[in-house]
């Protein structure tokens, strides 16, 4: 396993070179004429070339599915190894303020995920062992079997009580919404176990807060300070902290529930008390960074990587990420919500090594329903590459340059699928599906025409002439 993660952090590394210069091609490379086109997009932001085709798709995809789940905003980020970093945004935030890629969000129990490899990377430095019992690190605790190892808590076979489950937990908590909950405080609320430890499977944040109160005693720091010294420095995660106890530098998404804005609502009380178990806030670009960095064997050893993708229980569990089929295909991942109105999805596809986040600022959750349809488009538009012409099969534009009302596009004995028309910042301006691209009122300048047809893909140049 060791060496396929290893092949895939190179997949995966966002410094892959660009395309070569092709010095004896009569015309550029389709692929160069397309990373041209979204280096300089200003609808779509990426670290390295992405095919703006796809790039298209995707922001029609999310677009697609913000209005038809009635999403307020959705901030939505891809890595693609071999094709690149895409971000794209939908919706608002609130008022006339549109989301943008930088703003953060919270990402509720994707929190989880931060706290396990923080125990594991404890674990690495010799600190502690997962088959550990808690007695060996904190006091007898009402409710809280003693004798729980913390490979229990994490994969959540431990048979505790979700402090959340507690009749009035959400009433409880925003009674005083500037309080600031104890980690013991809201372990104290959790009831009888469901099950003996290691005999059975429930999901259960007491689980995470549990693990933070350990990181916490094993070295005598406090737990934001441990995930920021640890994790977020290291990974430059500049955007991502830990509410409540860390600083809010950037925009932060207002959350939506019942169609209320609800960023008035002072938060403290309710991340003080999900702490680590979900009170992290972050973008959908640092959280896709964040996936990609830990698949990719950059975070954690081997040993460790196989501790977090060791799946057991009804709920295909590890630890902080669960194990699904889609299409066939294995994914890794983890969802979140949190009062208020913001869910989070952040999936990793194991088999292309494709990684996924998607924030919104609205419950009822649609992330992961977001993120799939996402994937899927990638999946019913693979990217193939450069399509060189060859004589009569050539993409011909004509007139070009054009001064009149149409251009026409033919690509003999091949059939045009799809026919799209973009300004020289990336933006797509038409799209079609037959040979006739309309022009009129098209100020004068050059553009790009990209057909799709049966057979491959094609880009020309066409100059827009003044009437």
């Amino acid at each position: 396993m060791a060496q396929v993660l290893e092949s895939r952090f190179k997949a995966l590394n966002p410094s892959l070179p660009l395309p070569s210069d092709s010095r004896s091609c009569k015309n550029p490379p389709m692929r160069h004429i397309l990373l041209l086109l979204f280096l300089i997009s200003l609808r779509f932001s990426a670290a390295q070339s992405f095919d703006p085709l796809l790039a298209s798709r995707l922001q029609t995809t999310l677009d697609s599915m913000r209005l038809a789940n009635n999403v307020k905003g959705i901030s939505a980020c891809i890595i693609y190894p071999g094709t690149g970093t895409w971000k794209g945004v939908s919706g608002i935030s609130h008022g006339g303020t549109p989301i943008h890629s930088d703003m953060e969000f919270a990402i509720a129990s994707n929190t989880k995920l931060f706290t396990g490899v923080l125990l594991l990377k404890l674990a690495e430095s010799n600190l502690l062992d997962l088959d550990d019992s808690l007695h060996q690190y904190l006091p007898p605790l009402n409710n809280i079997d003693s004798n729980i190892t913390l490979r229990q808590l994490l994969n959540h076979t431990s048979g505790l009580y979700d402090v959340t489950s507690v009749p009035g937990y959400p009433d409880s908590i925003l009674t005083d919404p500037n309080r600031i909950f104890t980690p013991a405080e809201i372990i104290s609320w959790a009831g009888p176990p469901l099950f003996a430890a290691g005999t059975g499977w429930s999901y259960c944040n007491t689980n995470y807060i549990l693990a933070g109160m350990i990181a916490e005693s094993v070295t005598g720091e406090p737990y934001a300070k441990l995930l920021r010294d640890s994790l977020l420095t290291p990974l430059q995660l500049d955007s991502t902290f830990l509410d409540v106890y860390d600083s809010v530098l950037y925009t932060v998404a207002h959350p939506w529930q019942g169609g209320v804005d609800n960023f008035a609502v002072p938060r403290k009380a309710l991340n003080s008390a999900a702490w680590a178990a979900g009170a992290m806030y972050s973008t959908a670009g640092e959280m896709a960074q964040w996936y990609a960095a830990l698949m990719g064997g950059q975070v954690l050893q081997p040993a460790s990587l196989q501790e977090i993708t060791t799946f057991v229980g009804s709920g295909n569990y590890g630890i902080g990420i669960s194990e699904a089929v889609f299409q066939g295909r294995t994914l890794w991942q983890h969802g979140g919500a949190i009062w208020g109105g913001y869910n989070s999805t952040m999936l990793y596809d194991t088999t292309g090594g494709i990684v996924i986040a998607v924030l919104t600022n609205q419950l009822p959750a649609q992330a992961l329903l977001v993120a799939r349809q996402l994937l899927s488009t990638i999946l019913n538009n693979p990217v193939t590459g450069a399509v060189e012409t060859k004589g009569n099969a050539g993409l011909i534009l004509y007139p070009n340059p054009a001064s009149g009302e149409t251009l026409q596009v033919d690509v003999p004995r091949q059939r045009i699928l799809r026919t799209t028309l973009y300004n020289p910042q990336g933006m797509l301006i038409q799209e079609g599906n037959d040979g006739r691209i309309l022009i009129a009122g098209l100020p004068a300048g050059l553009y790009y025409v990209i057909v799709e047809t049966d057979q491959g893909n094609f880009v020309r140049r066409f100059i827009r002439q003044a009437p």
